[in-house]
């Protein structure tokens, strides 16, 4: 078996601490589904987004990653926003989503509007 490479994003070693090995191979999952968008790596904007939010990283990716599309409600219907993003909303939940450069939407942030 090859040897993985080490980990040299600072911002993924410390979304990956305190974590089991099978927990930190589920978050390495999840984040192929995101898009840094403005910031230097995934692990850094899902650490922020985290944090922003009160939420512990692998219920955050999870919550994410569960999100239902179907009958959400997309803003704008077809195509993208000036940002070239669109958001999903369901309830009091809402994803915000980018199309990489193979036009696969990738999460750039989930969270819930409180009331």
């Amino acid at each position: 078996m090859p040897e993985e490479e080490p980990i040299t994003d600072s911002f993924l070693i410390e979304l990956l601490e305190g974590y089991t090995s099978t927990e930190a191979a589920e978050i390495q999952r999840y984040m192929k589904q995101w898009d840094a968008a403005t910031y230097t790596s995934v692990a850094q904007s899902i650490l922020d987004h985290a944090a922003r939010k009160g939420i512990e990283v692998l219920k955050y990716l999870r919550k994410a990653h569960n999100f239902n599309k179907k009958g959400a409600i997309r803003v704008p219907k077809t195509g993208y926003r000036g940002d070239s993003s669109a958001v999903y909303r369901k309830g009091n939940e809402y994803l915000i989503v980018r199309p990489d450069q193979y036009g696969t939407e990738k999460i750039i942030t989930y969270g819930v509007n409180d009331d």
